[in-house]
């Protein structure tokens, strides 16, 4: 199916909105490999699964169980910085963030709760211009050479009618 044709295949498709239009949400899924851990267990120990990331460092040289928790910071990390850090500009604010939480040793890795408060730090650090830039991707085709003018409209026009930048999402 074309991308430019609605879905019952009847006409164009809607312009897609952007994320300051309509809030994205992200949901991150495990395909079948999460464990359930007691609350009361504060470093759980579980036999390591190999899932597509092969790069987890404390899965490089033992199979002892570990604690799933620094693992699955680790795992955001990384996919951050290999698809959002190398494939784009527009985030390097976030690179101190990503460097912390896929660091080497998994006792150095920051809680979910201290990355969501390093988090929005950086967010509250950031002008407001800057929350409403675009993401580049490192290598853009021809045909994007006149997008940067339709982001520009398009951003002066979220800032008249006083439109968030990072709108909330409704769960």
């Amino acid at each position: 199916m074309s991308p430019t044709w609605d879905r019952k295949l009847t006409g164009s498709a809607k312009e897609p909105n952007t994320r300051t239009a309509r809030a994205t949400k992200y949901y991150f899924i495990d395909f079948g490999i999460a464990r359930q851990c007691s609350h009361d267990v504060k470093h759980p120990r579980e036999d390591i699964i190999l899932g597509g990331d092969k790069t987890v460092p404390e899965f490089q040289n033992t199979l002892d169980p570990q604690d799933p928790f620094p693992t699955d910071i680790y795992y955001i990390g990384n996919m951050m910085r290999e698809d959002l850090l190398q494939q784009t500009r527009g985030l390097e604010f976030m690179r101190p963030l990503v460097d912390n939480v896929v660091q080497d040793d998994p006792t150095r890795r920051p809680t979910i709760d201290e990355v969501v408060v390093h988090y929005r730090e950086i967010l509250r650090s950031l002008h407001w211009w800057k929350l409403r830039s675009r993401l580049v991707e490192n290598i853009e085709s021809f045909k994007r050479v006149m997008r940067p003018l339709g982001d520009f409209i398009r951003k002066v026009g979220y800032v008249l009618t006083f439109k968030r930048a990072i709108p909330a999402p409704r769960y």
